[in-house]
């Protein structure tokens, strides 16, 4: 399939996903009926009770009916929410202690159904519609346990879950996927503790809601990722280089899912197009963001052009020479995900420094299209 054909189909994807979202709003929230856990549960389906008791763990009760299997975790989410409290991160556990200090009935505003169905599913919060509005409700045997669970070693287990997650995000915007022993290995460095199975958990729980971090079959995926295997083999492939090594500060900036490093390159390409077209940052930001995403995943130079003449009328002449020669640069300066992480002239410039040491000549033809 060419790349056009690629974008076609993925533009088809995303209406569908557009129609599942809001079939999953209708489903998610419901009209008010009770504030009672177990009246909550009750109302659920058996399959959504087996949801609650899988992410709990519980086992020896799937055989339950649905009535049973609600008295079951009426008993059982009280006791195990502290556990659950330890994997939480920042964004969900202030949700958590907003509802908390609205005596259980929070009005849910803008917040995202995607974490609110996860929190359900912990038993936590149940999202309900009343008067036309949506509300987060916490049963009283929930608000009780976690309203007492709130001591400092708590809040910086938290805080530090927080902080795996960011690196992680970072490196997976800046190497596409996280699988390799040495990456493991150089995050445990970064955070001055190893990946434990703790990380696991959280990440796992996270990814549940955050659409930029993915559990594939063997690694943790930037949603760019189209195939698993192909990035693995791609990156296995260059055994002539290391995944680059990133301080804990940049892997922090690159967590952010518009995150474009500030390179010369980039700096250069957006003042052309400010003198040039007299763009507002914001759309600046945006093309940008957009030429350096397709780089990063190595599209092909010209195919990348010819998105960018969707965005602006590209020009002609001398002023053409110069934005394909800035184009070029930014190309050959942006970190590269089959690079792992490495752009090709911090390679080169690598090799350079390493030529004796390792008696090899790496090709750049390729990066220079």
């Amino acid at each position: 399939m060419d790349e056009r054909s690629t974008k076609r189909v993925m533009d088809e994807m995303e209406q569908t996903l557009v129609k599942l979202h809001h079939t999953f709003e209708e489903k998610l929230w419901t009209p008010y009926h009770s504030h009672d856990l177990h009246e909550l549960l009750i109302k659920f389906t058996k399959n959504e009770l087996s949801e609650i008791r899988k992410m709990y763990g519980i086992t020896g009760v799937s055989q339950l009916n649905k009535t049973k299997l609600a008295e079951v975790l009426v008993n059982e989410i009280p006791a195990r929410i502290p556990d659950k409290l330890s994997i939480l991160t920042n964004d969900a556990y202030a949700l958590l202690l907003r509802v908390v200090n609205a005596d259980g009935r929070y009005p849910a505003g803008d917040v995202s159904s995607l974490m609110v169905s996860v929190l359900r599913d912990l038993g936590m919060v149940f999202p309900v519609v009343k008067d036309g509005k949506r509300l987060l409700i916490m049963p009283q045997e929930v608000l009780s346990v976690i309203s007492s669970e709130q001591s400092k070693e708590l809040k910086r287990t938290i805080k530090r879950n927080t902080e795996w997650v960011e690196v992680v995000k970072g490196m997976l915007n800046m190497q596409g996927a996280l699988y390799a022993p040495q990456q493991y290995e150089h995050l445990g460095d970064v955070m001055k503790e190893p990946f434990t199975e703790k990380i696991t958990e959280v990440l796992h729980l996270v990814g549940l809601y955050d659409l930029n971090l993915e559990q594939g079959m063997f690694s943790w995926l930037h949603p760019g990722v189209e195939n698993e295997l192909d990035i693995r083999e791609a990156q296995m492939e260059r055994t002539d280089i290391d995944f680059y090594l990133f301080t804990k500060e940049q892997l922090k900036l690159a967590a952010d899912p518009f995150y474009v490093e500030k390179t010369p390159a980039v700096k250069q390409l957006s003042e052309f197009f400010k003198i040039l077209y007299e763009m507002k940052k914001e759309e600046i930001d945006e093309i940008v963001g957009t030429v350096v995403d397709m780089m990063r995943v190595d599209v092909r130079f010209q195919f990348i052009m010819d998105e960018l003449g969707e965005f602006i009328e590209l020009p002609d002449g001398e002023e053409l020479t110069i934005l394909i020669d800035l184009m070029m640069e930014l190309h050959n300066t942006t970190r590269k995900w089959m690079l792992k992480g490495h752009s090709p002239v911090g390679l080169r410039e690598g090799y350079q420094q390493q030529k004796a040491k390792k008696g090899k000549v790496l090709n750049f033809k390729d990066y220079r299209k």
